[in-house]
């Protein structure tokens, strides 16, 4: 009856309800008797009060840590697809940076071709100018074997053509050694020739000088001249394989540097598309996470909010039961002051 009393109106207390009851009976012990069974009542009402409040604050304290951890737990997972995304972002800065070098890269190779095809083409040149040199040298130094041998032989032939130089026997009785022609046929072979001939030729020219101003030179001296061409004119074809064995070793050279510059182009390009795709999937994982970000940050709103909504809704229940229960102890008290006062 009380409970039900106090539950409909907050205008009458325990204590004005007891005091009643207590007045309409004079007699002392039946008024602790039904004290007592109001103490009893009260206390039944505590226990319920008790166990409702530490239920509240057991079940409250779920809530609040399942709340809390779950919206850690999406924090955390936003925090991670935020970092995921700054590391795809970084990585596509250091793809593109990459595919810029490659590109440059391969600007450089296709200027490497470019040049071995032009050092090609100058080998084959600077060898076929050679070559011409070289046998153009030959060529004169057996015009002037065929004069020194006739002259060797004692046939002094009326006419004998050096390059430039004609020679008539009528006009001079000096040996064809000795003319003005042959010394300058050596000269011109002297400042077109590399130094091994050179030396060869110098010697040679010395040789000429030394032949003595007779109608023919000397036999002796003439041999030598003759063994010298030869040896120069072996020289010179040996030159000419050399020449040749060189350009083609410079051709080579020139085709693999040319080859190795294709394979790297190839390569770096393939390199450059792979580097794209990888990019182009990274900016979609970017979009993908950045959707599951604004996905997950509204869920984060909504545990924020319905936190906040459990959290105020046990305060309330916990300050309801706490009030109910300061004031069961409060008229507890005064219920024991009235047994007191009875009990004297």
């Amino acid at each position: 009856m009380i409970v039900a009393c106090v539950n409909s109106t907050k205008t009458v207390s325990y204590s004005d309800i007891v005091s009643s009851l207590v007045q309409l009976n004079d007699d002392a012990n039946l008024g602790l008797s039904n004290l007592n069974t109001i103490v009893e009542s009260f206390e039944s009402s505590n226990n319920l009060l008790t166990n409702l409040k530490t239920s509240i604050t057991e079940n409250c304290g779920k809530l609040k840590t399942r709340g809390e951890e779950h919206q850690q737990a999406i924090k955390d997972k936003v925090a991670a697809y935020k970092k995921t995304v700054l590391k795809f972002a970084e990585d596509n800065k250091k793809i593109q940076d990459d595919i810029l070098l490659d590109e440059v890269s391969v600007k450089a190779e296709v200027l490497k071709i470019k040049k071995a095809k032009d050092d090609i083409k100058d080998a084959k040149i600077e060898s076929v100018n050679q070559e011409k040199a070289l046998l153009e040298s030959i060529n004169v130094l057996k015009r002037l074997k065929n004069i020194a041998t006739d002259e060797l032989q004692g046939i002094q032939q009326k006419t004998t053509e050096m390059h430039l130089y004609n020679v008539n026997a009528t006009l001079s009785s000096a040996s064809f050694i000795q003319t003005a022609s042959f010394h300058q046929e050596l000269k011109n072979l002297l400042t077109s020739s590399d130094s091994v001939n050179r030396g060869l030729i110098s010697t040679l020219i010395l040789l000429a000088q030394s032949a003595g101003k007779q109608t023919y030179a000397n036999p002796e001296t003439v041999k030598k001249i003759i063994s010298m061409i030869e040896k120069i004119i072996e020289n010179s074809k040996n030159k000419v394989q050399q020449n040749s064995n060189n350009a083609n070793e410079k051709v080579k050279e020139y085709s693999a540097i040319a080859e190795n510059s294709r394979t790297l182009i190839a390569r770096l390009k393939e390199e450059i598309q792979g580097r794209i795709s990888t990019k182009a999937t990274n900016e979609k994982d970017i979009v993908f996470y950045n959707n599951d970000i604004i996905f997950l940050e509204r869920a984060l709103s909504r545990r924020e909010r319905r936190n906040t909504f459990t959290n105020g809704l046990c305060k309330e229940q916990n300050d309801l039961v706490g009030r109910h229960y300061n004031r069961y102890v409060e008229s507890l008290k005064q219920v024991n002051d009235l047994k007191t006062e009875l009990s004297q």
